[in-house]
This record gives structure tokens, C-alpha cells and sequence, in this order.
């Protein structure tokens, strides 16, 4: 990125290449010709995930991912995830899943004053046929963007609303893409004040507001105490929404279904302590004070 004066605004370097560059600057075709099967060379990719993961990496790239082509007359589709160093865990995995290139990028040291807030971010880029590969795995999952995938996928493969799988066009709601969604969009909360005690708390907050709004819905079907936010609307910034959960019982459920799934560290350290306080410290809740009440 360059202003005016032509200083760089923003440096990227990349930090992780591809273990097979020839591959890389080739991929070779996603399906063979005679039957229409996926190729060795994906099969071997494809049994790097789990299901669940694939389901976690739909959520990631609804929350924190972009679908579309390269540039504006380019026939070259490219999926993009990005995330701040700190908490970019999933992109090195599926990095290392995908054998594809990571670039880290961070404000240059005569700009870090106007742009105090900005983090060094971690850019996953997929292109070409592994994209169209890793677009076909999650758009099952996809719910956000599953109608911007559904576009692509038409383009590069005939009869694709005509597949027999009829379902994987519907939405399906799972704790593993809540995951990771959670992982792009959420916010663990976890704080303790001396006039105000601990406070704790799970957040959503997006732009996506027809997609929070479902989400919502999905867990107040599965008996969760959700809160709604208004509309926030501010100048220069699209319309927001949030959804909150913040009685303790219902975040322990809730923890118990996303710890196994989170990939980013400190919000899965954020959920075991509020599970720890539930279950150890909090004088309504504690299955230790229900204990020692029994003796």
C-alpha cells in the first residue's frame, strides 16, 4: 500500500513458503477427465481434515475471509483470510494443510503514530485450483458468504445447482462453524474489577446483520439466553449488530461445546477460566460450595 508521497504505508513479507514451489506455480487439475473424481493430488489434501474442521473453516471464512476473483477482470478466483499475529493459529495450520505461502504485514515505523490501533497481520491467500478446491470442501458449511460461493462454484462447474447432494445448498447451523466463526468475530469476555467483581460474557459482533441475527436465533432454539443489541450506526462505518450471552450456566454449556473446536489460544484460555470460576469460584453456582454444603 503507498499514499501520495510513495513512503509505504504497509510492508508484507512472506513468512512461510510452499514445500513444493513446483506445485505451487502449477496446480495440477482438481478432477480428472474420465470420471470426474477428485484427483490423487487433492484425495491427499482432503485426508488432511477432519470434518469438523471443515466445518470450523467454514465459520472462519464467513467471519474473517473474502470469496472472489483476484482483480476486477480476472478470471482467477482468490480466497482470502486475514487475522492479527497474535492470533493467527488456524491460518499457520491451514496453511500447512493446503502447502500454500502466509505473508505477515505491519505498518511501517514513520506511520505506527497515525495508526496507533493497527496490529502486524497474518494474509493467507488461496489461489486457482486449490481455492476452487478448499471453496467446494466448506461451501456445504458456508452461511454468511454461501451465496457468494454459490456464484463462483456455478462458473467452474456445469450442473452444480443440479447436484444430487441437494442439501449442502441449505444451511445447516453446527457448533464447529459457530467455532469459528467465534474465532473471527467473537469476543471472549472475561475481566475482573474491584468495585464490580468478575465479569464475564460471549459476543458477536458483525456487520453481517440478517447472519447475527440468525445465529442468534440457532442458539435460542438450543435453549440459550440470548441478548440482542440495537443497530449501531456510525459515520464512515457500515450498520452493526451484536448478540450477547452472559448468564453463567449458559456460558458453561455453551464452552463445553466450543472448547474442543477454537484453534486460537487465548480464547480458548478465556472459556476454560469462566469454566473454572463457574465451577470452582462463583458463590451462586459452584459445584465445590454445593459440596461443602452436602457435608
Amino acid at each position: 500500500m503507498r499514499r501520495k508521497n510513495s513512503k509505504p504505508l504497509v510492508v508484507t513479507k512472506t513468512i512461510r513458503k510452499p514445500k513444493n514451489l513446483k506445485r505451487e506455480k502449477k496446480h495440477p487439475p482438481l478432477v480428472l477427465k474420465k470420471d470426474g473424481s477428485l484427483s490423487s493430488f487433492y484425495r491427499k489434501i482432503l485426508s488432511r481434515f477432519e470434518p469438523e474442521e471443515i466445518q470450523y473453516y467454514a465459520g472462519l471464512m464467513d467471519g474473517d475471509g473474502s470469496i472472489g476473483w483476484n482483480s476486477h477482470n480476472s478470471k482467477t478466483i482468490r480466497l482470502q483470510i486475514n487475522l492479527t499475529e497474535e492470533a493467527a493459529e488456524p491460518l499457520f495450520e491451514l496453511a500447512e494443510k493446503l502447502d500454500i505461502p502466509l505473508s505477515r504485514s505491519e505498518v511501517t515505523e514513520e506511520f505506527k503514530k497515525e495508526r496507533k490501533n493497527d496490529k502486524p497481520c497474518i494474509n493467507l491467500n488461496i489461489y486457482r485450483e486449490k481455492a476452487w478446491f478448499f471453496l467446494l470442501l466448506i461451501y456445504p458449511y458456508l452461511l454468511e458468504k454461501k451465496e457468494k460461493g454459490k456464484e463462483l462454484l456455478i462458473t467452474k462447474f456445469r450442473g452444480f445447482l443440479d447436484c444430487h447432494q441437494r442439501r449442502m445448498h441449505q444451511r445447516h447451523f453446527s457448533f464447529p462453524y459457530l467455532a469459528g466463526y467465534s474465532d473471527a468475530e467473537g469476543h471472549f469476555k472475561y475481566k475482573y474489577k474491584q468495585k464490580e467483581g468478575f465479569n464475564f460474557g460471549y459476543i458477536v459482533h458483525s456487520t453481517a446483520i440478517g447472519h447475527i441475527d440468525y445465529l442468534g436465533e440457532q442458539l435460542c432454539r438450543l435453549g440459550y439466553r440470548v441478548n440482542y443489541s440495537k443497530v449501531y450506526k456510525k459515520t464512515n462505518r457500515k450498520p452493526s449488530k451484536k448478540i450477547s450471552i452472559t448468564n453463567l450456566l449458559d456460558l458453561k454449556k455453551l464452552y463445553k461445546e466450543l472448547i474442543p473446536f477454537v484453534k486460537i489460544k487465548r480464547k480458548k484460555r478465556a472459556m476454560t477460566m469462566t469454566n473454572f470460576y463457574t465451577n470452582y469460584l462463583s458463590p451462586r453456582y459452584s459445584e465445590k460450595e454445593r459440596r461443602l454444603i452436602k457435608k
